[in-house]
């Protein structure tokens, strides 16, 4: 059995698309491999021999429609010409575009977020979501290490709030006019900037006003900005 690629070929792309057209509007549980071959317009013995299982190809179907995602999270990490502040705009508005942009991957991102029952391939999904989000609050904690974001920010909430917000506007993004403030037909840009500034400043009109951090390690509130920077956020 020969393992998927980078660069796979016609045939395995076949079943890909395929795989990832079922998956996304079925879900795992509810699409066959015979499902997935008739779709492909192969065999089933033509799937095991370019993936060893159902749940070997559903791993790839996810990795495959997360991947642009962890390279570009993870290529702004490493890049050392540009600011946090300038790579957190960034990325939110990767976030937005691509998921607007690639609605059938968003839709099996989704189904699988919002997925609350027990899934066999399921144990195989998170080391594909582990990548994004480590590439994310690598790039919240970095902020922190140079001065540009609060130290008493939990860089993992940041990144689950980007994207269950992604989520949220993608799940709307017909009705987005109905709610005030929102145009319906307005660039993927529009909305992500709308989120980067609210992350970024903030609701709370003064310092003084923020409520109470609480801790992790011991479950009890402290003060707002007393571990905090005062640096002002760096280009």
């Amino acid at each position: 059995m020969s393992p998927p690629t980078d660069l796979p070929s016609s045939g395995a792309r076949a079943i890909l698309d395929a795989a990832t057209e079922g998956f996304a509007r079925a879900g795992f549980d509810s699409v066959s491999i015979a499902d997935i071959a008739a779709q492909a317009g192969v065999s089933k013995a033509n799937i095991f021999h370019h993936f060893k299982s159902k749940e070997a190809l559903h791993q790839e179907v996810l990795r495959e429609a997360c991947k642009g995602h962890a390279e570009f999270a993870e290529a702004l990490l490493a890049r050392t010409d540009m600011g946090s502040v300038d790579k957190l705009q960034a990325l939110i508005r990767f976030d937005f575009s691509d998921a607007f942009g690639h609605e059938l991957n968003t839709h099996l991102v989704v189904r699988e977020v919002l997925n609350t029952g027990c899934c066999a391939g399921r144990d195989l999904v998170e080391p594909v979501f582990m990548r994004n989000f480590m590439a994310v609050t690598g790039i919240i904690r970095q902020g922190q290490q140079n001065g540009s974001f609060a130290d008493d920010i939990d860089p993992s909430t940041v990144t689950m709030m980007i994207g269950a917000t992604v989520i949220l506007f993608f799940q709307n993004r017909h009705m987005l006019d109905r709610f005030p403030g929102l145009p319906g037909s307005a660039p993927s840009d529009f909305y992500a900037d709308l989120v980067f500034r609210t992350i970024l400043g903030g609701v709370v009109a003064s310092p003084s006003a923020k409520p109470p951090v609480v801790t992790a390690a011991s479950g009890k509130p402290r003060a707002a900005g007393s571990t905090a920077s005062k640096s002002r956020p760096k280009a």
